[in-house]
């Protein structure tokens, strides 16, 4: 029975894939390491990428593609990293990593090299296009993960119908001198015209 398996388990195209799979997952670490948040999730996404190729293609001669895929993603979404909560565009990378590792090792029976190569070439374009064009364009030139609520202070501000954005500035500038650091964006929480009184959040 073992020796049928190993038989039947294709080097070439298992070499190929993985190179692929590889390819893809090492561009996409290249594209999102300038954001410090998702540097540090690197190794996660290259092991788990690593594992679930190896897992869907050496399993999928057991005929389980459909449920062992969706099995896949019922475990992580299940687990979630219950060490801290993940932000929007965590997950969607970490969704990204396993999707597109699932896709490269069960995808053998009815889509070709070329044609699995294309659709990662895509994703690898369409991720370029949100980061580099997207959340520029969306966000004001600000990363949404740039706003860490680990790296955030809450400010209230005093105004009397003066010009509010030279305020905002005028303390920022405060506070990365007394705090010695670089404030990356900030948010106009609430303001509270009774009070006259700002509510500002900084993300540093």
């Amino acid at each position: 029975m073992i020796s049928q398996l190993i038989m039947e388990f294709d080097w070439n195209s298992a070499l190929i894939r993985f190179s692929v799979n590889t390819g893809f997952i090492a561009s996409m670490i290249l594209i999102i390491s300038r954001q410090m948040v998702l540097r540090r999730f690197s190794f996660s996404f290259l092991m788990i990428s690593l594992i679930v190729f190896f897992l869907c293609f050496t399993l999928k001669n057991f005929d389980l593609n459909l449920g062992m895929a969706l099995g896949l993603f019922a475990i992580f979404g299940i687990i979630r990293y219950r060490t801290q909560p993940l932000q929007t565009e965590e997950m969607t990378y970490l969704f990204i990593t396993i999707g597109m590792a699932v896709i490269n090792a069960l995808s053998e029976e009815f889509l070709y090299v070329s044609e699995l190569i294309i659709i990662n070439l895509t994703v690898i374009l369409f991720i370029i296009f949100g980061e580099f064009i997207l959340m520029k364009f969306s966000y004001n030139k600000v990363h949404p993960l740039a706003e860490d609520i680990n790296r955030r202070i809450v400010l209230q501000l005093d105004y009397n119908n003066g010009d509010i954005k030279k305020i905002i500035d005028d303390e920022i500038k405060k506070q990365e001198k007394n705090l010695n650091i670089n404030v990356k964006t900030f948010k106009i929480f609430k303001i509270d015209k009774n009070l006259n009184i700002i509510t500002i959040h900084v993300y540093y």
